[in-house]
């Protein structure tokens, strides 16, 4: 967790908490309090957050960057636990539908086609599928071998 985050950055972070008050997830979810995963990352409790939903209902919309004097926010905090959930496999179901579309395809959606035409748009371009898929078999093959060495790969 501490190589991820500028812990330095985030407890200045949670003694500000001035884009609270302007965050669309904060506003409007119930429940959704980004300075209190904040907390536990500095108190080093973090762990009960993995499972949360919380920790996904970030937007990413970046008002906590543009309101925040050190441009640091806490979009960060939320990232960083959602990667840590994501590598020890725990995410929403659309997280998951999303990464197998993109390792099938290389895209995260399929344009449509009638849509497009409908528009006076071009057909989409090639999505690189091929060289995605063999950067892909690359990759697990360098982690399977780190895991036959001891390697550590979270």
């Amino acid at each position: 967790m501490e190589a991820s985050l500028n812990l330095k950055l985030l407890e200045m972070c949670s003694k500000c908490g001035a884009c609270f008050s302007i965050c669309p997830s904060c506003v409007n979810i119930p429940g959704y309090d980004p300075r209190e995963v904040i907390k536990d990352i500095l108190d080093g409790s973090h762990e009960k957050w993995i499972n949360s939903k919380h920790i996904w209902e970030c937007l990413e919309c970046h008002y906590c960057l543009e309101m925040c004097y050190q441009h640091y926010g806490f979009e960060n905090a939320m990232t960083a636990m959602r990667t840590i959930a994501a590598k020890r496999g725990v995410h929403p179901t659309q997280v998951k539908r999303g990464w197998e579309m993109f390792v099938k395809t290389s895209r995260l959606g399929e344009p449509a086609i009638p849509a497009r035409k409908k528009l006076g748009l071009p057909e989409a371009k090639g999505s690189g599928a091929e060289e995605f898929k063999k950067l892909y078999a690359l990759l697990k093959e360098s982690r399977e071998k780190g895991r036959g060495h001891g390697g550590k790969t979270e």
